[in-house]
């Protein structure tokens, strides 16, 4: 009877422990290094050498498809928000229209509690909002921060069926 090894063609060399050993040790120094005493948690101020030498040892091992992912990730985290101008243009909702239990969703403060409330509404998908917390929101984002919907895009109208519209009013001529 073979064993569990053979079966599954596994080679139980020591080698293989200790290169494994090893590769986890240098990940350990080029950490500690990155995470050394006199830097920031991104590395910035000490340890830039490893930094270099800790992407090129995991570009390495990681697959090319998950590092085009990874790259496509840090590509669209890099985008910016909203525009200023898009911000500033949002509909405001006036104090009559807000019901006495409307919340903003982000910092869950009651709308009429607020002597002055700056309410905006935004226009794709309805959701209301304070204007602080939205402004701070899409600064960096274009979703809404309910829906995740992107507020950049117009919201497309359906075509209306005009010929049954024009169609009834014909009719209203002969009583």
């Amino acid at each position: 009877m073979s064993t569990y090894e053979e079966e599954h063609n596994i080679n139980n060399n020591e080698s293989s422990d200790e290169g494994r050993q090893e590769v986890r040790d240098h990940f350990r120094t080029l950490f500690q290094q990155f995470y050394g005493p006199g830097t920031h948690r991104d590395g910035t101020e000490r340890g830039g050498e490893a930094t270099t030498t800790l992407l090129q040892l995991l570009s390495q091992l990681m697959p090319e498809d998950l590092q085009e992912q990874l790259m496509q990730s840090m590509d669209s985290a890099s985008k910016q928000g909203c525009s200023d101008t898009f911000i500033d243009s949002l509909p405001r909702i006036p104090q009559k229209k807000l019901k006495s239990d409307d919340t903003c969703p982000i910092c869950c403060s009651n709308f009429i509690a607020d002597e002055y409330p700056l309410v905006v509404e935004l226009p794709h998908c309805g959701h209301k909002f304070d204007f602080e917390c939205v402004s701070m929101w899409l600064t960096k984002n274009t979703t809404c921060p309910m829906c995740r919907d992107d507020v950049t895009h117009k919201k497309e109208l359906p075509e209306l069926d005009t010929s049954k519209v024009e169609l009834e009013e014909d009719w209203g001529m002969y009583g």
